[in-house]
């Protein structure tokens, strides 16, 4: 990366600690910070950026790259004591690498504070792993000691709840596209606007792959817009990110196997071991394994090398990192379009079928992964049925499945981006039924809570893209409000109605009349 950007959420947590690390009065409520993330998103780049904020604030920090042995990794700690100006005040005859390395950390600390930052450790090399637990058991109780980590996926020091207990992971994701935009115009200012946006839906933010596209295309003179440069850039970015990035330390003998699977398991947002099989079954029948059982096996040996594969707690399944997702996916459609639309079809279907086995939360989850996959691999004519029938069927599980529905999808800008202009078919239905919902929960209220849960309706009933004479529905449901409402409830109504200028204006001179009316009821009711 040649510029750096969008990390400044991660700068102020650092800019936090290390004013709390000089200060006298202050303790660290971070002590060991943790950036993880696929290859190619920024650790190390972000690790620097900490190296030259300790630069600008004078404080003591030694960098430690954990890519190589133990001896080595030790050597680079004791070594780097003396170039802070310190002569070591224990003997270094110890022949255990971890004492010796504690002894010249601690030779650090007695000087004052000190940043420890350590790069690219890997989660798969456990013998590793235990012994950096172990260094940082010893000294993570000093107050004067602050450690940034890197690694490929968050690092789990079980073995050690004092560890565990002060360590914060922040993964580092792809630049949105506002910042790809700032990105690029820093690195690439030359790029017109229009192959900016490409390279942002190519790359998805993926910093590595956008700078791997952004060189190809100045170095090559390439057009993405241009079918047979299209065939180029993504032979580029085949090579340079999946081959020599994520695949590097992988035989070329496997590479095929590899790429073959991460670009099927690329397909689905979120799948199981039964997916994983299915597609494995149906789409690669050369890679099929011997037995059910056998699939327990595969997420560990597609991560020992790649860490790309993750649990997602939220999508309750197994989830390809995106930066690497997108880039497979790319692939896939450019060289294999049928064979894009078939899995997704295949995938639709079996979302489909799963959503009618299972109840609660695990139900939704389905149907939204059987609508995502509907979008790309069914007919255009036929997504608005399909949309509705959907959603409408999620409405009439329970509430509470609705209401999981509303809140994903609020947050799901994948899903949301794929329906395109379908989008506000289930906006609308959503917002249709939350001010339904509100209506009911108004009728068994009283006082405040009721006027409350009307005023919600409105909400709803204002943002719902599929409203064409919106002034008509809202002046319908004000007079229902004033027939059917006491005056005191319909005059707390009106007073929170009043607070939002856009109601107002939609209403205009009608709004001035619903206080009118409530006045005259309750001349009446007096």
């Amino acid at each position: 990366m040649n510029s750096f950007v969008n990390r400044e959420d991660e700068l102020n947590v650092i800019d936090e600690a290390l004013s709390a690390l000089q200060s006298k009065h202050r303790l660290l409520r971070t002590p060991i910070i943790e950036f993880y993330g696929v290859r190619g998103i920024g650790k190390t780049t972000m690790l620097r950026k900490v190296q030259q904020r300790c630069s600008e604030e004078h404080l003591r920090h030694i960098w430690v790259d954990a890519n190589q042995t133990i001896p080595l990794f030790s050597r680079q700690i004791i070594n780097q004591a003396p170039t802070h100006d310190i002569k070591p005040r224990r003997k270094q005859s110890d022949k255990d690498l971890l004492q010796q390395s504690v002894n010249a950390t601690r030779d650090l600390l007695e000087q004052g504070p000190l940043v420890m930052l350590l790069d690219s450790l890997d989660r798969n090399n456990e013998q590793q792993l235990r012994w950096i637990e172990s260094l940082l058991r010893n000294l993570v109780d000093d107050n004067k000691l602050f450690v940034v980590l890197t690694s490929t996926s968050e690092l789990l020091f079980d073995n050690d709840r004092s560890v565990v207990r002060k360590l914060t992971p922040f993964p580092l994701k792809p630049f949105d596209r506002k910042i790809c935009e700032l990105y690029l115009e820093v690195i690439g200012n030359q790029i017109n606007a229009e192959i900016r946006t490409l390279i942002y839906e190519w790359t998805r933010g993926y910093p590595l792959a956008m700078d791997v596209m952004l060189q190809a295309i100045l170095n090559e003179d390439l057009d993405p817009r241009q079918d047979k440069d299209k065939k180029r850039l993504l032979a580029i970015l085949t090579e340079e990110v999946i081959n020599r990035g994520l695949l590097a330390n992988i035989e070329a003998s496997e590479r095929d196997w590899y790429q073959e699977l991460l670009e099927l398991y690329s397909v689905p947002r979120r799948f199981n071991l039964v997916i994983m099989q299915d597609l494995v079954q149906r789409f690669a029948p050369t890679r099929a394994l011997e037995s059910s059982l056998a699939y327990v096996g595969l997420p560990k040996r597609i991560n020992h090398t790649t860490d790309v594969l993750s649990w997602d707690l939220h999508k309750a399944g197994f989830a390809i990192d995106a930066p690497v997702r997108n880039l497979f996916l790319l692939k896939l459609r450019i060289e294999q379009p049928e064979r894009y639309l078939a899995i997704h079809s295949f995938l639709a279907d079996i979302n489909q079928r799963f959503a009618t086995e299972v109840p609660g939360s695990d139900r939704v989850r389905y149907l939204e992964e059987y609508l995502y996959h509907s979008t790309v691999s069914k007919d255009t004519s036929a997504l608005p049925q399909i949309l509705e029938q959907t959603v409408q069927q999620i409405i009439t599980e329970s509430p509470e499945s609705f209401l999981q529905f509303s809140e994903e999808f609020k947050r799901d800008e994948e899903l949301k981006e794929a329906l395109g202009s379908h989008v506000n078919i289930v906006i609308s239905l959503i917002q249709q039924n939350l001010a339904r919902m509100n209506r009911q929960f108004a009728a068994a209220a009283s006082g405040l809570n009721r006027a409350r849960y009307l005023q919600e309706m409105f909400y709803y009933i204002m943002h719902d893209p599929e409203v064409i004479d919106l002034p008509t529905i809202l002046r319908e449901n004000i007079r229902q409000v004033i027939e059917e409402e006491s005056p005191d409830i319909a005059l707390k109504l009106y007073e929170e109605l009043a607070r939002d200028a856009s109601f107002r204006d939609l209403l205009g001179e009608d709004f001035d009349r619903f206080y009118t009316q409530i006045r005259h009821k309750y001349s009446l009711e007096g």
